[in-house]
């Protein structure tokens, strides 16, 4: 009983600052880490004209990955991220057309992947 309180005493100090600097290296790994978050999001038509009328998204909802510092990434808001396709070019039938992710990069993100990266619009002259 002696000899193991004699060990575990001996140099507490030394034993308290390693825990100290390892809890210390722990912490700055882990908070510089890179994350990546993967959700669906709905995929929204803007600026279409206003002689056609969309029928169909096909897919409606695309694989979203964006990455960041994982104690930045759990400030992110997913539904204030914008997923759409630029619907100036439509034309009656069916339009493929890249989708595009607003804000592309923010200072708690960015976006590495949209999957898939175009999709089909299919429109009617109204």
């Amino acid at each position: 009983m002696r000899k193991l309180k004699e060990i575990i005493l001996n140099n507490i100090h030394l034993k308290i600052l390693s825990l100290l600097v390892a809890f210390l290296l722990w912490l700055n790994i882990t908070s510089t880490q890179k994350t990546r978050l993967e959700f669906y999001a709905e995929v929204k038509v803007l600026n279409k004209p206003k002689s056609v009328e969309i029928v169909k998204v096909e897919p409606e909802k695309v694989l979203v990955v964006i990455e960041g510092l994982r104690t930045k990434l759990n400030e992110v808001n997913i539904s204030e991220i914008t997923v759409y396709v630029d619907g100036r070019k439509l034309k009656a039938g069916k339009n493929t057309l890249k989708v595009f992710v607003k804000p592309s990069k923010t200072e708690n993100f960015s976006v590495i992947q949209v999957k898939p990266d175009k999709v089909s619009v299919y429109a009617r002259p109204k």
